[in-house]
């Protein structure tokens, strides 16, 4: 098989994937939503922020680290592995106490109405949450995108069930809310376990190695400081609502939020498998052509999609949500233009990072995250949660122009090659068209 052909058919793998994860997340927010009311999804989405902020701001970039030296072919798994595990075990100790600190010193500013006891509790799945990053970054890295997209759909299936259960026989409330939370992040660690049991990848204490440990700092930490500000760039807004407004405030705009992030549903899959393929491939012109491909037809198709997300979006709110989020309709329209933008951006920042050059990304979201910084604090208090969403939309835009350019002067790339189409590119459809439809008869 040659590897555009692989490349392919990984993306469409990680299409479907990514369509059943992106509907039954969907479908989690939708019953969380409806039965917590406004203020109760809030909460909800105030309290899981914690642990995954810690997550991300503490996680040192092992992740992408991983994928990079995989595909360098520099490491074998037993050592990648065992290396990854013990590393997550000293980062967790270290994330628990950060974030019992962040609880006390900020429980009466940004987490002001927020049960202290929920806080506090959902710390304990820290752990679980670094191994399913350290070690699902192996599947990314190997480019085994079956077990990759394996682990998250079961544990998304599971956490349905449960809130499905809990819906119909019980009263679901905020704890038993964040008890699905929970087990969506404990259950992860458990499927990769038995997948690399069944790999035959082996843990053993003896296997650590500090020079790995090393090399993933070394790379890592341009990716992990750019991951920070990308974090940022994309959850920023909803601190800021907290702390300028109220917890019901939150739970609109995530509402809003999570039917307008479905408009990534084609570049989350594709960049998932683009990064690891542009670590491996070795030709300069091969990783241009294939990049400037992908991102003209992710940004072409999100384009297609939002206005279709504009015209219903109304429908859509009133449909998932009932009348008690109808405003956030309105925020949703706001967001479009710049997530679609940043569809395109996603593609462009795992190229770079694939040629072993992170600290572009970092250096591109310092300037975008002050921008979002100054928009939020300006907009908010005037026009509330629809202020977060311009500020984040003019971001998002902001972010692919800058990395356009960048991308451009680094590979002599044209802009035009990635900003319209090609007729060449008809015929990748038919090829994704028909990857798909295998993979729904096998299905």
């Amino acid at each position: 098989m040659s590897e555009n052909s692989s490349f392919l058919k990984n993306s469409v793998m990680n299409f479907s994937s990514n369509i059943l994860t992106i509907i039954l997340g969907l479908l989690t927010t939708v019953i969380i939503a409806r039965t917590l009311g406004v203020e109760g999804q809030g909460l909800f989405t105030l309290i899981t922020l914690l642990p995954t902020m810690l997550v991300t701001f503490m996680n040192f970039g092992i992740a992408p680290a991983t994928v990079y030296y995989i595909g360098r072919e520099k490491y074998c798994m037993n050592i990648v592995v065992s290396t990854n595990i013990i590393l997550g075990l000293g980062i967790s100790f270290l994330a628990i106490n950060v974030g019992l600190g962040a609880v006390f010193l900020f429980k009466n500013t940004f987490f002001d109405g927020v049960p202290l006891l929920a806080l506090l509790s959902t710390l304990f799945v820290l752990p679980f949450l670094f191994f399913n990053s350290f070690l699902q970054a192996v599947y990314q890295g190997t480019q085994n995108f079956r077990r990759y997209n394996a682990i998250n759909l079961t544990s998304k299936w599971i956490q349905v069930i449960f809130l499905l259960v809990v819906f119909l026989v019980l009263d679901l409330s905020l704890g038993k809310a964040l008890l699905s939370f929970a087990i969506g992040s404990i259950l992860p660690s458990i499927f990769i376990i038995e997948y690399m049991r069944k790999d035959g990848i082996r843990f053993g204490i003896r296997n650590f190695s500090m020079e790995l440990t090393k090399d993933c700092f070394k790379y890592g930490y341009k990716a992990h400081l750019s991951n920070i500000i990308s974090f940022l760039n994309y959850r920023l807004d909803i601190i800021l609502i907290s702390y300028f407004i109220n917890p019901a405030a939150v739970g609109m705009y995530n509402v809003a939020v999570s039917i307008a992030e479905r408009l990534w549903v084609f570049s989350q899959p594709v960049s998932a498998a683009l990064f690891p393929r542009i670590s491996a491939t070795k030709g300069e012109k091969e990783r241009t052509e294939l990049t400037t491909m992908v991102a003209r037809n992710v940004l072409y198709l999100s384009a297609v999609f939002a206005v279709i997300f504009f015209i219903l979006s109304d429908f859509i709110v009133y449909l998932l949500f009932g009348t008690e989020y109808k405003a956030a309709s309105s925020t949703i329209k706001i967001l479009l233009v710049g997530i679609t933008l940043f569809s395109a951006e996603r593609i462009l920042s795992n190229d770079l990072a694939g040629r072993g050059k992170p600290e572009i990304n970092l250096y591109t979201s310092l300037v975008t995250v002050a921008c979002n910084l100054v928009l939020n604090i300006l907009l908010v208090p005037k026009f509330g949660f629809n202020g977060a969403a311009l500020a984040t939309s003019i971001t998002y835009g902001l972010t692919f122009f800058l990395k356009l350019f960048i991308f451009s002067k680094i590979t002599k790339a044209k802009i035009d090659d990635i900003l319209f189409l090609k007729a060449r590119d008809i015929v990748t459809y038919q090829k994704m068209l028909n990857q798909l439809i295998k993979r729904t008869r096998k299905s």
